[in-house]
């Protein structure tokens, strides 16, 4: 009879980040490849999204949603788990990925103990890209080829639907984006994260 050997030790720990936060630090070597976790939360329609932020007079910027594609997002903060502490880095080592409606988090290369994981947020939001708004979401990952802003680097040809108010990025099929939206009373614009290729349980 063959028994499975598990390993004791989580993939990773969550504690204060320099980055921005809460974070999520390897606990372990990870792999190249490796899954880490999924992305859990309750499961909304955009809808839903912007009602909440219609309402929201708190006037902050960080939000836990996770858009899955066909109207649906996973808000994190709702029934979530610790991988809404993922911060954002212009060179990450994990990257997001759709795969049957659920959103999951996958190594793009190995992760020594103690390292933070990370994922490139790539924020698009619909207009000029201000000095105000870049600043808004400065970015603090202090990588060498930092951009300066969790907002996407932009194409000139980059071309972009807007659906049910929102500012949807065309990216392959397969691939995730999150939604991070600005949840002041004032400023309803809906900003979206999006990975560059992946798969997200946490702990």
């Amino acid at each position: 009879m063959t028994q499975t050997v598990r390993n004791p030790r989580p993939r990773f720990v969550t504690r204060r980040s320099p980055v921005h936060g809460r974070g999520l630090f390897a606990n372990r070597v990870i792999a190249a490849a490796e899954l880490i976790c999924e992305y859990k939360g309750a499961r909304i329609t955009w809808r839903e999204v912007l009602r909440r932020c219609a309402t929201d007079t708190s006037g902050s910027d960080h939000t836990f949603y996770f858009d899955v594609g066909d109207g649906t997002v996973i808000d994190g903060g709702e029934g979530g788990n610790n991988a809404r502490w993922l911060n954002h880095a212009c060179t990450p080592n994990c990257e997001a990925e759709v795969m049957d409606g659920r959103v999951f988090i996958r190594a793009l290369r190995d992760i020594e103990p103690g390292q933070e994981l990370t994922i490139d947020y790539a924020l698009t939001v619909e207009g000029r890209y201000t000095v105000e708004l870049r600043e808004r979401f400065r970015c603090h990952c202090a990588a060498p080829d930092c951009r300066g802003t969790m907002l996407e680097k932009r194409r000139a040809s980059r071309r972009k639907a807007v659906e049910s108010d929102a500012v949807r990025s065309s990216a392959p099929e397969g691939q995730a984006e999150v939604a991070v939206v600005p949840c002041s009373a004032a400023d309803e614009r809906v900003v979206q994260r999006r990975s560059q290729n992946a798969l997200p349980q946490c702990g």
